[in-house]
């Protein structure tokens, strides 16, 4: 099968990006002054408007054509339909069905797993209720009200995004702790109840170092601040979220406290499963419910629309003609809204662990930029700290700027963080231009070129279910970029090699002799790292 990239129309595309007759945003919008009202797109409570990019209908129509050739719409029924698109680990990826609505269970497609998944909706709403209505006791018989989840990557990242997005001052208390660094959980201990704090344990594997490391922590510490055993600290005070539960179970957990998910759930997918436990016990199991709801709206949408309307779909050309076509090597995420600001973070694990890949579903070199590098921060923080990268680097960087009208309380945003919003996306695109002050008046330091990308999503509330829909859009665009990069979206061996590297030097770093076993360019600071700790042993 030929390859995509050795198409006419890649090639077309790569001429008309580095055509120095491409017209600038400023004059796209001149030729065309309700290019707003042709580049913008609507689903529920979103509004997505690209028009501040410097694509024309000719690269438009090109990038459309380029979706076709990689047969776009029939690698989407795949997905959605269970084939096993993770061709490296041969699997399917079947997140979507986590919020495929319990009404249509009577599909006849994928009828096995949604069982096993409204089992296990079913169990985190009892749970739930029961949580939400003080009826879990811990060990010593006192009400538990809080929650630590201990997790990392996927198993951290979705649940902590949302819930810190979407908390109210009377929901109860969920932190989260990842990282092995004990200055990430050990302060999270000072500030809770033993006797009324209830530990997940969220890993798919149920091996991960960082996820056991911290567990471990954990029942030590309950058993000793409330002076019982480990099999009673686990009984009480402990539930995990796994796609394997034979491997809780050995840890001490008990069957009726371990939610299961399975093998075909991606870990940065994961926060739609029982992953998400401490959403649905911190927001309540209905918000939960919203939740997914939202991105099953979305995943409709991305399923059945005609690309040209399809928001992720549209959102990814995008995205592919900014990285592949012109050389933009990172993209900045910028929520103006500051319960939004894990967002980055959350969208850094999800395209660049899903796409920051070197070879083709076929196992052959990649000629061409996949993945860009994703980071950002909140406005206006980011406004006094990078904006001036933005507007003046060399560099060009393309931006999501995300805007919210109301948040889930319904209060609305102060106007002048929609002012400073909108200010910065003019900034983006015109530059200087939109000052009444001619370029000759002005010195060349304080020029901004303009012509800088950026697309803006629009929520009028931010609720679960509008968040669903939201982190629902750009796991459909990754996969799409995937797609026409050929490459599989769904496996992520680059961080298996640091962990198994990591396995072997930890085991030379606890042998006792002074001289390390390991040959090569770690040995020198393995040996100063023994040094030292030899030397403060003595002291």
């Amino acid at each position: 099968m030929p390859r995509l990239c050795n198409s006419e129309t890649w090639k077309n595309l790569e001429e008309h990006a580095r055509d120095p007759e491409l017209e600038p945003i400023e004059l796209l919008f001149k030729k065309n002054p309700n290019r707003s009202e042709q580049f913008h797109l609507k689903l529920g409570g979103l509004y997505l408007d690209y028009s501040r990019n410097q694509i024309d209908d000719k690269a438009l129509n090109l990038l459309l054509k380029l979706g076709e050739k990689a047969h776009l719409k029939e690698q989407i029924t795949a997905m959605f339909d269970g084939k096993k698109i993770n061709v490296t680990e041969n699997k399917a990826a079947l997140h979507t069905a986590l919020r495929h609505n319990k009404n249509r269970l009577s599909d006849n497609s994928l009828s096995k797993e949604r069982e096993l998944i409204q089992k296990t909706l079913e169990k985190m709403q009892l749970f739930c209720h029961e949580f939400r209505s003080e009826k879990i006791l811990g060990a010593t018989g006192k009400v538990i009200n809080t929650v630590i989840n201990i997790g990392i990557g996927g198993s951290d990242l979705g649940p902590k995004l949302v819930y810190s997005t979407l908390k109210k001052n009377n929901d109860p208390q969920v932190l989260f702790a990842s990282n092995l660094d004990i200055s990430d959980l050990d302060p999270k201990l000072q500030e809770v109840d033993p006797e009324k704090t209830l530990f997940i344990l969220a890993s798919k594997t149920f091996t991960t170092a960082e996820t056991v490391t911290n567990a471990n922590v954990a029942v030590d510490w309950l058993c000793e601040k409330l002076n019982i055993n480990k099999t009673k600290a686990l009984r009480h005070h402990f539930l995990a979220t796994t796609a394997n539960p034979g491997i809780a179970k050995e840890f001490g957990i008990e069957s009726g406290n371990i939610f299961e998910f399975w093998d075909w759930v991606g870990g940065r997918y994961s926060l739609w499963s029982a992953v998400g436990l401490p959403i649905a016990m911190g927001l309540g199991y209905e918000e939960f419910e919203a939740l997914l709801e939202g991105a099953e709206e979305m995943d409709l949408h991305f399923e059945n629309e005609p690309s040209i309307t399809n928001m992720p779909i549209m959102l990814a050309l995008v995205g592919i003609w900014h990285t592949t076509f012109k050389d933009h090597a990172s993209h900045a995420i910028l929520p103006y809204y500051e319960r939004l600001s894990l967002l980055p973070d959350y969208l850094q694990q999800l395209e660049m662990e899903s796409n920051g890949k070197m070879v083709d579903r076929s196992e052959t070199a990649i000629s061409y930029q996949t993945a860009p590098i994703i980071w950002g921060s909140c406005g206006t923080d980011f406004q006094h700290s990078f904006a001036q990268h933005l507007h003046q680097s060399p560099t060009v960087t393309p931006c999501d700027i995300i805007a919210i009208i109301k948040d889930n309380k319904d209060q609305k945003v102060p106007k002048s963080l929609l002012a400073n919003c909108l200010a910065q996306m003019e900034a983006l695109a015109f530059g200087s231009q939109i000052r009444e002050r001619s370029e000759k008046e002005m010195k060349a330091s304080r020029i901004a070129e303009g012509n800088r990308p950026s697309n803006l999503i629009m929520i009028d509330r931010l609720d679960a279910k509008t968040l669903g829909s939201l982190l629902a859009l750009y796991e459909h665009k990754v996969f799409v970029q995937g797609v026409i990069w050929n490459i599989n979206s769904f496996d992520q061996w680059g961080v298996e090699l640091g962990k198994s590297l990591a396995n072997s030097i930890e085991n030379d770093l606890e042998d006792t002799s002074n001289s390390s076993k390991v040959v090569g360019s770690t040995k020198n600071i393995i040996d100063r790292i023994k040094m030292v700790d030899n030397r403060s042993s003595r002291q």
